[in-house]
């Protein structure tokens, strides 16, 4: 399935990529399952549970068949038993086990196009944190996205009523408002659309003179206006297709100020990119700092976007777009 705008570019839209839980055995998995199934209910999305059984630790020491063959067994009869205790869903609901490093098995199945990864969030005393698992996983994948569940996730009938968005003006976040465009679409969810705009930073040598201080303040009024602009425009867009959207345009500190403002609206999910507007200056980096931030702090399940690759297709996009001013390319090809 695609969906083609009036200026001819094709987007595809696969209707049938799984939704992957990871089922590890520990006491995440409970949220992960039900949270995977709530995901893939509300978007119409086939399920598939899936463990990967670690090696021996003794590398050593001589295999034994049978008692291997036992743990296959018992766990394929764990995967049954959580598969058995969900509600009924509209997709498929499929069983899956691997051999090995459970980053390198899930990252090669998560390779498949389209594919969400849900994972959980680690306890607090466990060894490593939510972002780092998060940059490991989609450093080792190509594409698909990854759900962070945090501790205690709730079933419900109805799983995202609100959806937000940070939204930087970058090619990365554009690509988590295309996916968060898919899904609003599907759950029929208010779009959340957040923009920080950061204080004005001037090279400092000593005491700002009268006339620094005045550029400063019109670079921030300079700043807002733009960015107000552009996140209303967004908004009109996405409301002339149909879609329920209000945005919320801030200043202060980029990941303290989203953190607060995410905290106080309480959305059903955020969906941010892996990276930003620092990403241009990072390309080595899986995560960039905003992101590692927000899934460190944010208490609500949110969905980590891969950054999309500059292909042909995407220039194929903005040749027919036209201006090459404020980018919306969601709203242009999703129309």
């Amino acid at each position: 399935m695609a969906l083609q705008s009036n200026q001819g570019f094709v987007l595809p839209t696969p209707p049938e990529s799984p939704v992957i839980a990871f089922v590890d055995g520990s006491r995440r998995s409970r949220d992960v399952v039900l949270a995977a199934a709530d995901f893939a209910r509300s978007c119409m999305r086939p399920l598939i549970l899936f463990h990967a059984m670690p090696e021996p630790v003794d590398l050593s020491a001589i295999p034994d068949p049978l008692a291997w063959s036992i743990r296959r067994q018992e766990a394929r009869k764990d995967l049954a038993r959580w598969r058995d205790m969900l509600p009924q869903l509209p997709g498929a609901v499929s069983l899956e086990l691997s051999e090995g490093d459970w980053l390198s098995a899930l990252g090669s199945r998560a390779c498949e196009a389209g594919a969400l990864t849900v994972i959980g969030s680690p306890h607090a005393d466990e060894y490593c944190d939510a972002a780092g698992q998060a940059a490991k996983l989609i450093a080792g994948t190509q594409l698909g996205s990854v759900l962070l569940v945090p501790s205690g996730y709730t079933s419900r009938e109805v799983m995202m009523r609100r959806i937000a968005v940070p939204i930087d003006g970058s090619n990365y976040a554009e690509a988590a408002l295309a996916e968060a465009v898919r899904l609003a679409r599907k759950s029929q969810a208010e779009l959340l659309l957040v923009h920080v705009v950061p204080d004005a930073a001037l090279t400092e040598f000593g005491p700002l003179a009268t006339g620094d201080l005045e550029l400063r303040k019109r670079l921030e009024e300079r700043n807002e206006k733009a960015a107000c602009g552009f996140m209303e425009t967004t908004r009109r867009r996405l409301i002339d297709q149909g879609l329920v959207a209000r945005v919320l345009c801030k200043k202060g500190d980029t990941r303290s100020t989203l953190l607060k403002v995410l905290s106080e609206q309480e959305p059903d999910l955020v969906v941010i990119s892996a990276k930003g507007q620092g990403g241009r200056h990072c390309s080595d980096l899986s995560i960039g700092g905003t992101a590692s931030y927000l899934l460190d702090h944010l208490a609500c399940p949110v969905m980590l976007v891969r950054p999309p690759r500059l292909s042909g297709a995407r220039s194929h996009a903005q040749q027919h777009a036209g201006s090459p001013g404020l980018r919306s390319p969601v709203i242009r090809h999703l129309a």
